[in-house]
């Protein structure tokens, strides 16, 4: 079952242009393009009349043209010629889906039209931020993973995984003596660790070539629903920040990242880094962009096996720890709420 009334990420608005682009969101295919005037537009990838996807047909004008029959639909959806026939039937439509461009993001309300709420949409400002550096990756295009979207908030409300699946760029030295601390609200879970007089991790270390001796670290997530995580990771010299006003005092990185279900074995993960070093250096956004894919490759490695695993023998007791604590509160706001729109 998938979480409906809220907003997913469709695609990086770079990705959707006068062409026909389609994607499986939610199980449901969607075909997306641009308008004449530029908006983006979101409609049911399936021909009301024989069920053949838009998505092979062709944009005329504001309109799509169905590429078996020549059925024609505005961007609202609506049939506005059928060849050979003068008469449309009411009944001719397709399902359009409210979408909205913010921060260079489509985003897609798959649920009721009429309970769309723009203010559920994270806080992502950063992605535009003139005092920040931003990169996407290698691309803007999102990892497709196979496997369920869930596993991301998993694996990001607990970021000791960082030790073990990331040795060499986010691990660095051990925290994990240091508990977790999480607070649950109506719709998002709040992750955080504050680590005093350690070492940089070693990617800090890579690229700002850090030898001011031991260093505060802290590590954060915010998951709102259904999954859009706001990951906060930095460190200042030993004893100069002391909370949360403090951090842009140090070296700061927040790393936005998603994952919008595709079906309930496979999701996309739309990610973006943006950092407070470096804004201006070119090179080094060139580099930082291939390291971060590598990076959330690792995860994916790791997310697929457990899809697979889980898949294979899923009468197999687990266990829980006390790291599990926000995930497991995350997971039961959304089962909260897909109870609540199945009522």
């Amino acid at each position: 079952m998938f979480l409906r009334n809220c907003w997913y990420v469709a695609a990086w608005g770079s990705e959707v242009g006068r062409a026909l682009f389609a994607r499986t969101i939610c199980g449901e295919p969607v075909v997306m393009y641009r308008t004449v005037e530029g908006p983006a537009v979101a409609l049911r990838d399936r021909c009301c009349h024989r069920n053949l996807p838009l998505s092979l047909g062709r944009i005329e004008g504001n309109d799509l043209r169905c590429g078996y029959h020549g059925l024609k639909f505005d961007a609202a959806g609506a049939c506005v010629e059928i060849p050979g026939q003068t008469v449309i039937a009411p009944g001719a439509r397709v399902r359009a889906f409210p979408l909205v461009e913010k921060w260079n993001l489509l985003w897609i309300w798959m649920g009721d039209p009429a309970k769309q709420d723009e203010s559920l949409l994270p806080h992502w400002q950063y992605l535009v931020d003139p005092s920040l550096a931003s990169v996407h990756g290698n691309d803007a295009n999102p990892l497709p993973m196979k496997c369920h979207w869930e596993l991301n908030n998993d694996n990001l409300l607990d970021l000791t995984h960082t030790l073990y699946v990331h040795p060499t760029t986010l691990g660095g030295h051990s925290f994990e003596h240091i508990p977790i601390r999480h607070r649950h609200y109506e719709n998002r879970v709040r992750m955080w660790r504050f680590v005093p007089e350690t070492h940089p991790i070693p990617l800090w270390a890579k690229y700002l070539n850090y030898s001011g001796g031991l260093v505060d670290r802290w590590m954060a997530t915010d998951c709102e629903l259904p999954c859009h995580c706001t990951i906060d990771v930095g460190f200042a010299p030993a004893g100069e920040v002391k909370g949360d006003g403090e951090y842009d005092r140090g070296v700061r990185l927040r790393a936005l990242i998603t994952a919008t279900p595709e079906t309930e074995e496979s999701s996309f993960m739309f990610y973006a880094q943006c950092r407070n070093f470096g804004v201006d250096d070119a090179e080094m956004s060139r580099k930082f962009a291939t390291d971060v894919r590598v990076i959330f490759g690792e995860d994916v490695e790791v997310m697929e096996a457990q899809q697979r695993n889980g898949a294979t023998r899923a009468d197999i007791d687990r266990i829980d720890i006390n790291a599990d604590a926000p995930s497991l509160a995350m997971r039961r706001i959304v089962r909260r709420c897909l109870a609540a729109e199945a009522d």
